[in-house]
């Protein structure tokens, strides 16, 4: 009887879920962010935190607990939502379910905890086995959906051979698509709860396989440690991706940590006193690791400022400096059970996460708040060079405050480069193509691109009217050149056609081209076919100082019917 009230109250909130996510999706075109994100932050959040916790249905501190988790998610959605622009929107709302959702199952096993005890986790036990039971609860709920959306598409797909397609009309209708997907998944919830107990074991036994990897994981981590003395720091750092694979292990250590100490009580613990010192052992290198983490990133800061990616690294480091600490501060505590304090660490690892992620969707630690004010201070200070400045991050990544960020330099007026700083940021402003050029390319003014040109003869200066047509060929992503200050691109002044007129030939590798004026008005008339390999970089400029001439074809063009056929001679 319990579990048919259960799972009438699991499915009247997925039929809730459901029409809510419906009547959003009409507001979707023309609703703004800021007020969208909050609702669909409550209405992703709410129902299945009452699911999951539908055992606890007739207590009111249910109520204060969804409550407040709605006013909080509905907070932070508000926030991200106006501080994020339609170019990076879309990064933006994925980063914000990511935060959301992890903090949700971090702060549903609390809930429960409280609502079962009456404390937040004084039973770590009961935590320890509620957060896995969530866990594979929406594994298994998730896995029930999929599988239930394979087997109608695999109805709709048979009956469609036959030439019905109602079923997969229907199946693919809007109001059909957001009412059965959350009643799907909330039958999947309340299948486990009703066979709670056989699959406990199921996920505790894996648990118990899983953990075995904890000693090879310790084993690497003082493997590397120990290398690190002969080898050097130098080769870890020359990798630009060293605090990533630092982290990376940290966060293995971790994980298998927990998996195989499980609960934290003596009964629980299946490694013996000398794979428990050994595990303690690299356990007590986490510290390290950590500090190496921090310096690295340090050093990458006071090079280059903050940027978002940073930001989120630091958050990371600080997170795992926390349970290094922690396990080290355990590991070297006598006493039974082993590592006991780590139950007090990792409550204390998962509030700070959790405070952690919901800060990053406020102005106190906002990554693009943080990284644009670091950029425009080093830009203000002469530490990095203006052509050097990523304006278009400014424009397309950083959001609210990146477009900010660059009607402030549209106005720049301190700086001593200030006229350059104004055009390329103006540049960015009018840019119209996210992906128009390369990561690293400039923003092409009239002094990037005569830096970038080298004219043959090099008394044949670039006729000006050709330069402005190069220039709005580049902006409006026309033409792309692979030229830089360092090996800029031959500018040949050379009548191909003899007429009489110098044509211009920019080699540009597979790019180059040939340009003609017309009435006045320079044209794009063709592309060079040939070894354009040989016309690319510093290659380029070598063959053209050898000597650069004309040579009419070898046979003419014939004309039949009006149609022209070239010959193209075999080897």
């Amino acid at each position: 009887m319990e579990h048919g009230r259960a799972r009438g109250w699991m499915i009247g909130w997925a039929i809730a879920q459901g029409a809510a996510l419906w009547a959003l999706h009409g507001l979707l075109p023309k609703g703004n962010a800021a007020v969208l994100w909050p609702l669909y932050a409550v209405v992703l959040a709410v129902p299945p935190t009452l699911q999951l916790l539908a055992a606890h249905r007739a207590r009111r501190l249910l109520w204060v607990h969804a409550v407040a988790l709605a006013m909080v998610f509905a907070a932070a959605a508000a926030y991200a939502g106006h501080a994020s622009l339609g170019e990076n929107r879309g990064r933006a709302a994925m980063a914000l379910g990511v935060l959301l959702s992890c903090s949700w199952f971090v702060l549903l096993s609390f809930a429960e905890q409280r609502l079962a005890s009456g404390t937040w986790a004084r039973d770590y036990a009961r935590l320890f086995a509620t957060a896995w039971r969530h866990a594979f609860q929406l594994l298994l709920a998730g896995l029930f959906a999929g599988l239930f959306w394979a087997l109608l598409f695999l109805l709709a797909g048979l009956f469609k051979v036959l030439g019905v397609s109602l079923f997969m009309d229907t199946f693919t209708s809007r109001p059909f698509v957001y009412m059965a997907t959350p009643m799907a998944f909330s039958m999947g919830l309340s299948l486990y709860a009703a066979r709670e107990e056989a699959l406990a074991g199921f996920w505790r036994s894996m648990l118990q396989v899983l953990g075995w990897l904890l000693p090879l994981a310790c084993l690497i981590a003082l493997l590397f440690l120990v290398a690190l003395p002969v080898r050097g720091l130098a080769p870890l750092w020359k990798t630009g991706h060293a605090t990533a694979l630092m982290l990376g292990l940290m966060a293995w250590l971790v994980f298998l940590f927990n998996v195989a100490w499980s609960d934290g009580r003596a009964e629980s613990q299946r490694f013996g006193p000398g794979l428990q010192r050994f595990c303690a052992a690299g356990l007590l290198a986490m510290p390290v690791y950590a500090a190496l983490c921090a310096y690295a990133l340090g050093l990458r800061v006071a090079q280059y400022g903050w940027s978002a990616d940073r930001v989120w690294a630091a958050l990371a480091v600080a997170l795992m400096a926390v349970y290094a600490v922690g396990y080290a501060v355990a590991a070297l505590r006598r006493g039974a059970p082993w590592m006991a304090l780590a139950r007090r660490v990792n409550v204390a690892a998962a509030w700070l996460a959790v405070a952690l992620a919901l800060l990053t969707c406020t102005p106190v630690l906002d990554p693009a708040r943080i990284a644009v004010a670091s950029q425009l201070a080093r830009l203000q200070a002469q530490r990095v060079d203006v052509q050097a400045f990523d304006f278009r991050y400014l424009r397309w990544d950083a959001g609210r405050a990146g477009r900010a960020a660059l009607e402030q330099l549209a106005q720049e007026q301190s700086h001593p480069q200030a006229a350059q700083i104004r055009e390329q940021a103006q540049a960015a402003q009018q840019d119209t193509h996210r992906y128009a050029r390369g990561r690293g390319a400039p923003v092409w003014t009239a002094e990037t691109l005569r830096a970038r040109l080298q004219p043959f003869p090099a008394d044949a200066a670039p006729d000006a009217a050709w330069l402005e047509f190069l220039l709005t060929q580049l902006r409006g992503s026309q033409l792309s050149l692979t030229c830089t200050e360092a090996v800029p691109c031959p500018v040949l002044r050379i009548d191909l056609d003899g007429d009489g007129q110098a044509e211009q030939v920019l080699l540009s590798g597979y790019a180059s081209q040939v340009f003609a004026r017309d009435s006045a008005q320079w044209r794009t008339v063709g592309r060079l076919q040939g070894n354009l390999r040989h016309v690319q970089g510093a290659r380029a400029q070598q063959w053209v100082e050898q000597g650069v001439q004309t040579q009419p074809p070898r046979w003419h063009d014939l004309v039949i019917g009006g149609e022209r056929y070239s010959v193209r001679e075999t080897d």
